[in-house]
């Protein structure tokens, strides 16, 4: 009898640790450690691929986010809310402009540069002033508040359920490389984007507002591309299109 009881309690232990919910924390942990290690063999396995691979990647990833926001709002970002403050919209546009603008204008005055080298200012109005880049950049902004929708939303949250609360410096600089990371072997691209990226984690764990990050990505975006490299975004992803 002793040892059928013994049995029962190892048993009924047993059950009960298996059966024990796995406390946020832990899912968040077991989560984002099989989501990078999926993303580093993808990166490593096809490093070049058509950008439309990418898009079609972030909006199936961006359905399942949809899918489980209420829980990402409710659960994960309540156990780090952003720092209490006034005029939080108007706070984030004006920091955001701040750090977006300067480095925006150093990349138009490189391509203005450049391109009069290469051809004068029939050369700069064709590689820096068309009417082709009000269409790259609204393409640009809808790439890009999917990008930040991830990484800050998703990411962003799980990284702040991890650190110790009121410590988000670990999180912002994670969450950083990893926006840089998505271009591997790019290496200018990749070096633009950490700090990029690092800034605007910061912002929105200050402000948690997607669409002034958006803007912020699609205008560094464009004129970095444009301005530093002279692409035509345009005929790129004109030729993209099957």
């Amino acid at each position: 009898m002793k040892t059928e009881h013994r049995h029962n309690d190892a048993n009924e232990r047993r059950g009960s640790f298996f059966s024990r919910p796995m406390s946020a924390r832990k899912k968040v942990a077991v989560e984002l450690a099989l989501l990078a290690l999926l993303t580093t063999l993808f990166i490593f396995l096809f490093p070049r691929r058509n950008p439309l691979v990418d898009l079609s990647l972030a909006a199936i990833a961006l359905v399942g986010l949809i899918c489980s926001a209420r829980y990402t709002k409710k659960v994960i970002w309540a156990a780090s809310p952003p720092p209490a403050g006034k005029n939080r919209l108007q706070r984030c546009l004006k920091f955001t402009a701040l750090v977006t603008m300067p480095a925006v204008l150093v990349f138009v005055v490189i391509g203005v540069v450049l391109g009069y080298r290469h051809g004068g200012w029939q050369a700069v109005a064709e590689r820096m002033f068309n009417w082709r880049m009000i269409l790259v950049f609204a393409a640009y902004l809808l790439w890009a508040f999917m990008q930040q929708t991830l990484f800050q939303f998703y990411l962003l949250g799980r990284l702040l359920a991890l650190s110790p609360k009121g410590r988000p410096a670990l999180a912002v600089c994670v969450t950083g490389i990893a926006i840089s990371l998505v271009h591997w072997s790019d290496v200018w691209t990749m070096v633009a984007t950490a700090f990029a990226g690092m800034l605007w984690s910061y912002i929105y764990y200050r402000y948690p507002l997607l669409l002034p990050l958006a803007f912020s990505h699609a205008a560094l975006g464009c004129a970095f591309y444009t301005g530093i490299f002279g692409q035509n975004l345009a005929a790129e992803w004109k030729a993209l299109l099957p």
